[in-house]
């Protein structure tokens, strides 16, 4: 305040400076004019200031005072209600991938798509491969949430989804091939689907089935609310719930964790395979896709694992021999890494990536699961086949029954024909006599006729009355 009255003072004497200047020449006038401004605008800039710093000063003297008065219970409670609102820093990404070049391919372009003999996408479109097949899985009219199982899903969503991949990958016309990529595709999406509930469960349920009806109400983008009321209500069951405790135990005592990322363990030995030019083992691989950049292994308990299949690949006799460079992992119920691992499990081989089973081969050299079905369809048209011939030869055996009943008919038939050429070669001699009777009779008139013949024929007349 009292800088803002030495200001209004000194405003003051410079007013009366102005009117006591006013008999001066305009040069002074100008002068005193321009000096006159710069003052008011420093006086300005200054009186900003001062607002500015007040205010300030003021918000703080009222904070403290404020926090003065606080009780000290109050204090503490608030506190602790600070503390639990608190959340862990989340990480800004830029959401999942569209893949939009693929959904926008025209519809006469399609991608090359390079397999390795298990039938598993193996170059450098393998990982977009995949992702295309999660935007899939994402699409809530393709893929409806309100499924509990992927194998409930219907066919038709099924089919949908894979000549959905044909209209944009070049799909392998052998069929064993094509049944194959079709098996992995589906089986792909599948788990995609059931990661992207898994997702969502983890974004937005909350304990408790008190909090059901908020779930509900924050209907995530990219769902349908009839579908996402489903969903949730099955979260909230007894069932669910204690399955969800069951699975986060047993997902707590996993400690063989891989680096290899997003991209499938094919990738990695068809890289190895054409570097090397030798097939890769399930024990040569493990320790590939358990260290991480810098060197080290990701715990103890694989270190230890890949210690003792190094000592046992050691021994030249424990190698497979194989001759598939296609990238394709090289496995054997008994090789090097079944040894430390243990004996294989129904439903999938473990170091093989997405796709092999073991019920899908019995040893190095087996079929594929897939073939031994193709089999089993080619066996089952040989014999469909072989039932039609069958049928067809009893017919035959009828028809030639009928032919030896109708041998004695076609001896009759050939009678009737033989007599049906002579009453036509009769009839033709009998028109060629009426033909030559009739020239006969134009030639020879009556008048000229020989007079015994005419006397004759008068004695021959005689009157009726006679």
């Amino acid at each position: 305040m009292n800088c803002l009255n030495k200001t209004l003072s000194m405003m003051k004497s410079l007013v009366m400076m102005f009117m006591s200047l006013m008999m001066m020449s305009p040069m002074m006038m100008s002068l005193v004019m321009m000096t006159l401004v710069t003052l008011t605008l420093e006086m300005g800039r200054r009186k900003a200031k001062l607002r500015t710093r007040s205010k300030s000063v003021i918000v703080e003297r009222a904070s403290s005072q404020d926090v003065d008065e606080v009780d000290q219970e109050t204090h503490e409670a608030s506190t602790q209600a600070s503390t639990q609102d608190v959340q862990p820093v989340v990480r800004v990404t830029r959401g999942p991938s569209k893949y939009l070049d693929i959904w926008d391919l025209p519809d006469e372009e399609v991608i090359e798509l390079e397999l390795n003999s298990e039938h598993q996408p193996v170059d450098d479109g393998a990982r977009t491969f995949t992702g295309f097949l999660g935007t899939i899985a994402r699409k809530p009219h393709m893929c409806p949430i309100r499924y509990l199982n992927w194998k409930v899903m219907p066919e038709e969503n099924k089919e949908e989804c894979w000549h959905l991949v044909e209209r944009k990958y070049c799909v392998p016309v052998d069929p064993i091939a094509h049944a194959a990529l079709k098996r992995f595709a589906l089986q792909k999406i599948g788990k995609a689907w059931r990661d992207h509930k898994s997702r969502l469960k983890k974004q937005h349920y909350i304990p408790d089935s008190r909090n059901k009806a908020r779930v509900k109400s924050n209907v995530p983008t990219g769902c349908i609310s009839q579908d996402w009321d489903i969903l949730v209500e099955h979260w909230y069951t007894d069932d669910a719930v204690i399955e969800s405790e069951k699975n986060k135990e047993r997902r707590s005592k996993q400690d063989d964790v891989h680096t290899a990322g997003s991209c499938s363990f094919a990738v990695h030995p068809a890289k190895k395979a054409k570097t090397d030019g030798c097939p890769v083992e399930r024990s040569v691989l493990y320790p590939i896709l358990h260290t991480r950049k810098n060197g080290s292994i990701v715990n103890p308990v694989v270190a230890a694992k890949i210690d003792k299949m190094k000592e046992l690949m050691a021994d030249p006799t424990n190698h497979l021999q194989s001759s598939d460079t296609t990238g394709s992992i090289a496995w054997a119920p008994d090789d090097v890494f079944a040894k430390v691992m243990g004996k294989e499990r129904k439903g999938r081989i473990r170091g093989e990536g997405f796709g092999p089973s073991p019920s899908g081969r019995s040893s190095k050299n087996a079929l594929t699961d897939i073939e031994t079905h193709s089999r089993q369809a080619r066996d089952n048209e040989v014999a469909q086949l072989k039932a039609t011939l069958a049928t067809m030869e009893d017919k035959l055996a009828d028809f030639d029954e009928m032919k030896e009943k109708l041998a004695g008919f076609d001896e009759m038939k050939e009678k009737l024909s033989q007599f049906e050429e002579m009453e036509q070669r009769m009839a033709r001699m009998l028109h060629q006599v009426q033909h030559i009777s009739s020239q006969c009779n134009q030639d020879i008139p009556l008048a000229q006729q020989s007079p015994a013949l005419q006397k004759s024929s008068a004695a021959s007349y005689q009157p009726s009355s006679l």
